[in-house]
């Protein structure tokens, strides 16, 4: 599913990689990162792994939604997604913030702490959207971010500037 738009440098010679996942986003990830696509309930999702020593994983699904016909239309079927995405019943879930862009995308940002196979770690979960057009009409294209970390190692100095790389790059994904 990832779409062949790597390179070594972007503009300006900022090094990285472009990743295209699934005809619906383009983001660069920060050089040196490990990218493998995993099957998750038959779905395939894009992981994206630091260079050592860095922990850490960063997984991506993308979908294309048809808002249904008394949604109130692609924005409100995008913001109702964007504030679904942040989960604001889940008390393990904080820092909720959803946003939009210039261009007119919505930004949804969540951090949760949960134990996966008997680890604690933090996952900081971003959804980019925006509205597209598609055979079916307008669709809310949407690009899901989970960023896994140990538990321990958030708060770590490196962690915190590996995290500013990842928001950064995940802010300015396009949407196609």
């Amino acid at each position: 599913m990832a779409d062949d738009t790597y390179s070594a440098s972007g503009p300006g010679g900022a090094q990285g990689s472009d990743i295209g996942w699934a005809d619906t986003v383009r983001f660069r990830l920060p050089a040196g990162w490990a990218v493998d696509v995993e099957e998750h309930e038959g779905q395939p999702v894009g992981t994206f792994r630091p260079p050592p020593p860095a922990a850490g994983v960063l997984r991506l699904v993308t979908d294309r939604v048809v808002p249904r016909p008394d949604s109130g239309g692609t924005a409100a079927t995008l913001q109702e997604m964007a504030l679904r995405f942040v989960r604001p019943q889940d008390q393990r879930a904080g820092d909720r913030t959803v946003d939009s862009r210039s261009d007119g995308a919505v930004i949804a940002q969540a951090m949760m702490r949960t134990e996966e196979d008997g680890r604690a770690e933090t996952h900081y979960l971003w959804l980019v959207g925006a509205e597209r057009a598609d055979a079916a009409g307008s669709v809310a294209a949407v690009a899901m971010f989970s960023f896994a970390l140990p538990d321990l190692m958030d708060g770590d100095e490196s962690c915190a500037e590996m995290l500013g790389r990842i928001d950064d790059a995940i802010r300015n994904a396009e949407i196609l």
